[in-house]
């Protein structure tokens, strides 16, 4: 009789003891949990510091500014590069005028050398067939030595051929298409010719003096322009 007591007095203090240790058991779980969860955010934040686009969000914003950032500037995909420039090339108008003809090129940043290789090139067939005919006094073979623009002053180096031939008008002309032909672009007020790298100071067999650099106003009178 007595061990059976005894008996159910431990198994009370048993029962007693298992109740105050439930909540401190749940405590400590609780514990463990938000320190794992700290854990947790301190791993994904050290990700995002070291690699912004590894994440969801603030990553991908980022990368999505720097590429509108970039496409003003010609670097991201909004901006293309073109592919034609147009430029007005000056030929003769039944052998009294100077006509300008548009002409779409290739696209270059030297755009003054384009426009003068098309020219000493000569008008196409298309163009010859137009109304009233035009044609180019510049002689065949005429080539590009050298072209710098500079303070205004185009200088163009061209080949010995450029002052081959005579006569008055086909002499003006000539240089007057090259001159015409150069100052359409804005950083041109004036040419300067040399041929085979020496500075013209008479030009052809003509004759014709070219006392420093060239302007539209020492030909607009010589050879005017069509308008």
């Amino acid at each position: 009789m007595k061990r059976t007591v005894v008996l159910r007095g431990l198994t009370v203090v048993a029962l007693i003891a298992l109740l105050v240790a439930l909540p401190l058991l749940g405590g400590c779980r609780k514990d463990a949990d938000a320190t794992a969860g700290k854990r947790a955010a301190e791993d994904t934040g050290e990700a995002d510091a070291e690699d912004p686009g590894s994440g969801t969000g603030d990553g991908e914003a980022a990368d999505n500014a720097e590429d509108t950032a970039a496409a003003p500037d010609g670097s991201g995909s909004g901006s293309t590069t073109p592919s034609t420039v147009t430029v007005k090339l000056y030929w003769v108008e039944a052998g009294e005028n100077a006509l300008a003809v548009e002409r779409t090129l290739p696209y270059t940043e030297a755009v003054a050398t384009a426009a003068i290789n098309a020219l000493l090139t000569g008008p196409t067939p298309q163009e010859q067939t137009t109304w009233p005919a035009i044609s180019t006094n510049i002689p065949a073979g005429t080539r590009l030595l050298g072209l710098t623009v500079a303070n205004g002053i185009a200088k163009i180096d061209l080949s010995k051929e450029f002052e081959s031939g005579g006569g008055t008008f086909s002499v003006t002309s000539r240089l007057a298409q090259v001159v015409y032909t150069l100052a359409q672009f804005p950083t041109v007020d004036a040419v300067e010719f040399y041929i085979e790298g020496e500075p013209v100071e008479m030009f052809s067999g003509e004759g014709l003096i070219l006392d420093g650099p060239q302007t539209l106003d020492d030909y607009d009178d010589l050879v005017p322009i069509d308008a």
